[in-house]
């Protein structure tokens, strides 16, 4: 049985993961925090030397001036390279990848949109020496994974597994709302995942499942208190220990807004236990380009 392992992979995209719907109080917050949340991120990874995956919106790294003057906030809610770089300078090396080029929704433009998305997505990576294996889809709407077999992507997450998700797929969107919700405030395991392997006309791809997303510290999930996010955390570890699977947690920096330092302890917590089980030789801790097909 091979070993079970811990996949991190991390949304970048600072204010246009919500280009089609602006929020003052989210840009607001972008501009106050996103830097200093990365920061955070990438101590506590050097301290655990735990590898990531960063999928990062294109659009970041090249300088759009009407989307600068867009908000009172200027360019830094919409062009981050310095954090970039900032990822790629880590002591414990960092898998980066794509968000796609301008964090359009792959589910529901034209077949040839998100083929040219694609194409802006990898001139920006190839321009600035940054690998694109790994591929994240903006609001997790997973199609047309042949185009991106074809751009040059290996590995791509898709949605998280998990019996809410079972709940939503049987009975409908307000059973799997509920079922949500009660599995955040549960202690119940989250899922691990395994890879998936697609053919192409061109060749494979694999499908990366995620297992739990870290959820938010805003509105009622402030009612979910920090210990059971660990204890889920935990439980999936150990099943992934249990079963050679995979336990795929994944977040945007985002999450961190409301709470960053409480979020940061959490994110702590779990990634000392991982560390700890790492060190025992338990499990693997990998990026999601290690998943790639061989």
């Amino acid at each position: 049985m091979p070993r079970g392992s811990l996949c991190i992979s991390i949304d970048v995209e600072l204010a246009w993961g919500i280009w089609d719907k602006p929020s003052l109080d989210y840009h607001a917050r972008c501009a106050e925090s996103e830097e200093r949340i990365v920061r955070g991120l990438l101590a506590l990874f050097e301290r655990f030397a735990i590898p990531a995956t960063w999928a990062v919106v294109g659009r970041l790294l090249e300088l759009d001036p009407a989307a600068a003057r867009s908000t009172p906030h200027g360019a830094r809610i919409w062009y981050a390279p310095e954090l970039i770089d900032r990822v790629r300078a880590s002591r414990t090396p960092q898998d980066i990848g794509s968000h796609s080029y301008a964090h359009v929704y792959f589910g529901s433009v034209a077949r040839e949109a998100v083929r040219e998305d694609l194409r802006s997505a990898r001139r920006v990576h190839d321009a600035r020496g940054l690998p694109f294996t790994s591929f994240v889809f903006p609001r997790n709407q997973v199609a047309h994974i042949d185009l991106l077999h074809d751009a040059g992507v290996q590995v791509f997450r898709s949605v998280d597994h998990g019996w809410h998700i079972a709940v939503r797929d049987r009975l409908g969107a307000r059973a799997g709302r509920l079922a949500n919700l009660a599995d955040k405030v549960l202690p119940v395991p989250p899922a691990v995942v395994h890879p998936i392997v697609h053919r192409t006309a061109r060749g494979e791809i694999v499908e990366l499942p995620s297992s739990m997303l870290l959820m938010a510290r805003n509105g009622l999930r402030r009612a979910v208190h920090p210990d059971v996010l660990v204890g889920k955390a935990r439980l999936g570890l150990a099943a992934a220990r249990r079963t050679g699977g995979i336990f795929h947690l994944w977040f945007h920096p985002s999450n961190f807004y409301y709470d960053p330092e409480g979020q940061l302890a959490v994110l702590g917590d779990i990634a000392r236990a991982a560390a700890a089980m790492r060190d025992r030789g338990e499990i693997d801790i990998r990026p999601m380009s290690s998943y790639a097909a061989a």
